[in-house]
Order: C-alpha cells, then sequence, then structure tokens
C-alpha cells in the first residue's frame, strides 16, 4: 500500500499568484474549481474560466453539483438571511436558502446538499442543531440526523464526512469518534468503533471494507488505513494542508489544499474492494 501525489493547481503557473486559495473541489469528470480571495474580491476558477460572485463571502465553502452548477456556502451566519447558493459557470445565481450556523462542509449527491455542523452550530440554533442534515437543491430538508434516527451516535461536532456508495454518507462524529455510515432513505444507520490513535482525525476515507484518516490528534499529517472491524491500523504516508476525502466514484481519495498548491492523493490499495 502507498500514495501518489498529483498537483492540479500551482499559484506560480497562473495570474492570480496574489490570491489565497479559500477552499477547492475536484471531480474526475468535471475538473477542478477553486474560490480566490484578495482583499474583499473573490474569484471561482474552473478549468482556465474565472467568474467573481456577486454575493457577500466569508471563508465560502464550494462544491461542484453537476457539469454546469455550483454550490457556494458561507459557514457563518447569524440571522436568517441565505448563505447556501447555486450558481452556473457564468456566475449567475439559480437558487438560494438559509442553512443555519457553523457549516463544516459540503458534500454533493444526486438527491441534494449533505451539510455538516461544528459545535457552534450545534450547540446554536434551527437546522443546525441537528449535525448533518440532506437538503434538495432548492433547500428543502430531506433528512435531519438527531430527529430522523433512533439509537444513532449523538453529533456534538462533525470532524468529517466523505460520500460512500450510493446515496450514503460517512461521517465521523465528535466526541466518542465513531465511525458512521447513514442511508438516508431507509432511516439506518450503521456505527463502528474505531481505534483510539484515529480519534480526532479532520477528513476522512471510505473505500469498501478500507477507512483512511488524516491528521488525527496522535498526528502530525499522518495518513492512517484502519480495515473496518479490525483491532490494528497502518501507517501510509504524511502530507501537509486542508484535506478532505472524496467519494466512492473518484479514483483519487483525498484532495489537499496548501498556500501555494492543490494536490490530488491516492491510496493505492489492492485490496479495496476485496470482501473474501
Amino acid at each position: 500500500m502507498y500514495i501518489t501525489n498529483r498537483e492540479v493547481y500551482s499559484k506560480e503557473n497562473t495570474s492570480l499568484s496574489s490570491y489565497e486559495i479559500i477552499d477547492a473541489d475536484w471531480n474526475d469528470e468535471f475538473g477542478l474549481v477553486v474560490i480566490l480571495q484578495e482583499k474583499e474580491e473573490f474569484k471561482v476558477v474552473y478549468n482556465d474560466n474565472t467568474f467573481i460572485p456577486n454575493i457577500e463571502l466569508y471563508y465560502p465553502i464550494i462544491r461542484w453539483i453537476d457539469n454546469d452548477t455550483l454550490v457556494i456556502a458561507n459557514p457563518r451566519t447569524e440571522s436568517n438571511e441565505d448563505n447556501v447558493f447555486i450558481f452556473n459557470l457564468l456566475g449567475t445565481i439559480l437558487g438560494s436558502f438559509n442553512c443555519g450556523d457553523g457549516i463544516e462542509d459540503l458534500e454533493v449527491s444526486k438527491e441534494g446538499i449533505w451539510i455538516s455542523y461544528f459545535d457552534e452550530g450545534v450547540f446554536g440554533t434551527g437546522l443546525s442543531t441537528e449535525g448533518l442534515v440532506l437538503v434538495d437543491f432548492s433547500g428543502n430538508v430531506i433528512f435531519r440526523f438527531h430527529s430522523d434516527l433512533l439509537n444513532a451516535p449523538s453529533i456534538e461536532d462533525c470532524y468529517a464526512i466523505c460520500k460512500g456508495q450510493g446515496n450514503t454518507i460517512w461521517l465521523f462524529p465528535y466526541m466518542e469518534f465513531p465511525l458512521v455510515q447513514v442511508f438516508p432513505e431507509s432511516r439506518i444507520v450503521k456505527s463502528y468503533k474505531v481505534p483510539k490513535k484515529l480519534h480526532g482525525s479532520s477528513a476522512i476515507c471510505v473505500r469498501g471494507k478500507y477507512s483512511y484518516f488524516y491528521n488525527s490528534y496522535s498526528s502530525d499529517g499522518e495518513l492512517i488505513c484502519w480495515e473496518i472491524g479490525k483491532k490494528q491500523v497502518q501507517s501510509i504516508g504524511n502530507f501537509n494542508g486542508v484535506t478532505r476525502g472524496l467519494g466512492n466514484s473518484e479514483i483519487n481519495h483525498f484532495i489537499s489544499i496548501s498556500e501555494e498548491t492543490i494536490k490530488l492523493l491516492r491510496i493505492h490499495n489492492v485490496d479495496e474492494y476485496n470482501f473474501s
């Protein structure tokens, strides 16, 4: 088992080197989308094209919806103002809605947008108290973690999420840090106790029976493999950057953002989908 990485963006190679990389998303079909900031100006860059989003932004999160559409979210909001926006690639707002304060991360599926929350949202008011929700592309709530699931682990702070097979999603919630898989249609949840060494990981990726955890409390930029249900873990490398896991449909496992570059990380594990 080993890791390879591919650089897909470098500030040195663009005319926007004075801009700070705020967030990015990758899809094997749609390519790379990046949101940049210089002073009060934000730019969205996708496949050598750009547009300036005509909204007020604060450390925004950006994700692909499809090859023509993006979602951009402001993590913080102190009122009922809209903080999730649907854009086309010309920079036109197609829709917007409020999804509460304290947004930690977004994942997009064909059903809608998964939204996770950090502790200030969970212990706040309104939708964010659910810890994890699924909304459709008009902002209608399809699934609420705390309200719709019985006997599920509590989310006090959702440290990481990643898409699973089909319409499922994986999450890694504080404070017991179980690895949790949610099946939103059937309202079923599966929870796995993980080795303590993995607690506090800021990014996860699950492929088949193998799960990968990045930057746990006990490590400094370490990527660790854990075969679900086993006692032992395996270190497979170290790297730096703000990192999150990619879904099952992607060749790569993680996207990692540093001050100057964006890289895709691929784990070569021939046993990922060998369940025999």
